[in-house]
């Protein structure tokens, strides 16, 4: 029951990040009263934050074939280190909440906390994306 109260008050607290699609998901979130239909909230929002991010992305990347006051070998070594910061960033954001799920140690809430970690790294990253490179 501890973790279930936990788990509620994550979500009463707004660790569900504000986005258009996170917005939907936290009203639903709110009524939920179980371990299981936590589950499927932070599950659906997970999915529609990881789409928002895997869209932004590709608008960042379009932002490259814009850009003409830099020569085109550096373009394409700063275009590559983009790219490999994000591989990077996705074996960290995996590590990382694979690593929460030991704080729940043999709680029902494990795989919820384990979402939770990845809904909250994948909306810091698309913001972050957006202002760096959309919102200028």
């Amino acid at each position: 029951m501890r973790i279930l109260t936990q788990m509620a008050l994550a979500v009463s607290a707004g660790f569900l990040l504000p986005s258009p699609s996170a917005a939907e998901s936290e009203s639903v979130c709110a009524s939920a009263q179980t371990t299981v239909e936590i589950g499927e909230c932070v599950s659906k929002a997970y999915d529609e934050a990881d789409a928002e991010l895997n869209a932004v992305w590709k608008q960042v990347m379009a932002t490259f074939e814009t850009i003409d006051y830099m020569p085109a070998e550096d373009l394409k070594a700063w275009k590559d280190t983009l790219l490999a910061s994000q591989r990077d960033w996705i074996s960290f954001k995996e590590e990382d909440c694979a690593a929460v799920g030991y704080e729940w140690f043999g709680g029902t809430g494990r795989s919820n906390a384990e979402v939770f970690c990845l809904l909250d790294h994948t909306t810091a990253r698309t913001k972050n994306l957006k202002a760096r490179f959309l919102d200028r």
